[in-house]
């Protein structure tokens, strides 16, 4: 039996669909899709800007993969996303959770706590980067609490801790108006319910809040982590990967490797890498929150 002909009202509205979704694919392709597929290109040679690019396989995988510090700094990267992550989760609760309350002043509260968001992450990095100067405001700040700690930038043991302050400082009002919108979308029936039956605040939290919030979690945690990754001018602006390698996130290094040392490939073969180590970090996300929908 012959298909039915689509009728023309339908195929002109499905052209109309089209047509207007065409510009939207045009710029992922250019603009997403196209710069992976070159970094993959050239991550096959062996490129630099001062000469022509030779194709030479996976040998620059090989290569990165035998490097120690390319672990040590996978590493580091590591322990920096967990640690922001940990902290920003913590801070963007407690004051959307206060926001929720319906306090006073809620909107000038809500609108202070974003501010440090709008000014770009390298110009915080430069104002907290004065902060941290020897004898400078932080230094004062916790000798007044009998934290004696020289040179925050300058040691192994708390460069990292101050960098992450810094980008903790600038990110968590921004996530505290996710988490205010996912606080938000939960029923109060629920709250009153779990009242009713006697959960305490922890109960409460585990059992209620923190189920209803699973679709914003994952949304916090995927594009918290891939801000984390990507956001490497902190670390450029204040530590330069130092002193030693105790600052010296997979960003940084991948900038080394392509604008300081100018090996284009290498540095585009640590960036594919990382994309597929992002890619599979999501689909682990999602699987373990079982999240479904846009």
């Amino acid at each position: 039996m012959a298909a039915r002909p689509v009728p023309y009202f339908i195929r002109k509205r499905r052209l109309t669909g089209f047509l207007f979704f065409l510009p939207a694919l045009i710029f992922i392709i250019i603009f997403l899709l196209g710069p992976i597929i070159v970094a993959i290109g050239i991550s096959l040679t062996k490129y630099s800007i001062l000469s022509a690019p030779k194709f030479v396989g996976f040998k620059n995988y090989i290569r990165i993969f035998n490097m120690p510090t390319f672990w040590k700094s996978l590493s580091i990267t590591g322990i920096y996303i967990v640690s922001r992550l940990f902290f920003i989760f913590l801070i963007a609760f407690f004051m959307a959770t206060i926001i929720n309350k319906r306090i006073p002043l809620a909107g000038f509260f809500q609108s202070a706590y974003f501010m440090p968001y709008v000014f770009p992450l390298a110009v915080t990095a430069i104002v907290w980067k004065i902060f941290y100067r020897p004898f400078g405001f932080i230094e004062s700040l916790t000798n007044l609490f009998g934290i004696e700690v020289i040179g925050w930038l300058s040691s192994e043991r708390t460069a990292l801790i101050a960098v992450t302050i810094t980008t903790v400082w600038s990110a968590v009002g921004y996530y505290s108006v996710i988490i205010l919108a996912g606080l938000q979308t939960i029923p109060k029936a629920a709250l009153e319910s779990s009242a009713i039956d006697g959960a305490n605040r922890f109960q409460t939290f585990f059992y209620i809040i923190l189920p209803l919030l699973k679709p914003t979690l994952f949304y916090f945690i995927v594009v918290g982590t891939i801000n984390s990754i990507r956001g490497f001018s902190p670390f450029l602006v204040m530590t330069q990967g130092g002193p030693g390698d105790a600052t010296r996130v997979i960003g940084y290094m991948i900038y080394e490797y392509g604008f300081v040392y100018l090996k284009m490939g290498i540095g585009s073969a640590m960036s594919v890498i990382l994309l597929i180590i992002i890619l599979i970090f999501t689909l682990i996300q999602r699987k373990f929150f079982r999240y479904e929908g846009g």
